[in-house]
């Protein structure tokens, strides 16, 4: 069962590979893509108890972006130890910082490993701020397609060439479409992208539970 759990947390993110190396992922698709996304302090590290080889996050949600239905708070994050499994380290000793933090699930607990959205609330853009406050979540039936090298090209009307990664960019996050684009939904059968500096930003929405 535990390397059955293994197989799925490493493969359920779309940016993992076996080497750990990941791919770039626009904050929009982030969102869309991750089953559980929120805001949370990271207020402690031990050794899970359950797991062998296992680190236990001890967090405090802030605020839950992304969850399912019965989950109204999150106070645990796991992650495997090594970094050849992909273990996520986490940095930072400051109890008071926030970071965002898109993981997935398995049995109805949250994970993360070194490729997952796991970055300080306040390195975010504006715009991508707003994006996740108030935008990517009524937008996930776009999608924004990666482009590589040239040429490039979207196979329907409901994507977005993302063209970030083109400029090779050692952090993709912020690169101009990543920080203030999102893919909207225009109509039906049409995505456009859509700029999110250009609309008012309400500041008293990042305010926490």
């Amino acid at each position: 069962m535990f390397s059955l759990a293994v197989l799925m947390i490493l493969g359920s993110l779309s940016q993992v590979s076996w080497s750990c190396s990941c791919g770039p992922r626009h904050p929009q698709t982030v969102y869309c893509e991750s089953p559980v996304v929120f805001r949370a302090k990271f207020m402690a590290q031990k050794d899970c108890a359950e797991r062998e080889q296992w680190n236990e996050f001890q967090v405090k949600a802030t605020k839950i972006f992304k969850a399912p239905k019965d989950m109204d708070d999150i106070q645990v994050i796991y992650s495997p130890k090594l970094e050849s499994l992909c273990g996520y380290q986490h940095r930072s000793n400051n109890k008071s910082e926030e970071f965002m933090v898109a993981g997935t699930m398995v049995d109805g607990k949250v994970y993360i490993n070194s490729c997952s959205f796991v970055v300080p609330w306040t390195d975010l853009t504006l715009g991508q701020k707003r994006g996740f406050l108030q935008v990517y979540a009524k937008h996930c039936h776009c999608k924004v397609k990666q482009c590589f090298s040239m040429p490039c090209k979207v196979d329907s009307g409901l994507e977005c060439l993302w063209t970030d990664p083109l400029m090779r960019k050692r952090s993709l996050y912020s690169s101009h479409q990543a920080a203030t684009w999102a893919c909207v939904l225009k109509s039906d059968d049409l995505c456009i992208w859509s700029s999110l500096k250009s609309r008012t930003y309400a500041s008293n929405s990042t305010k926490t539970k």
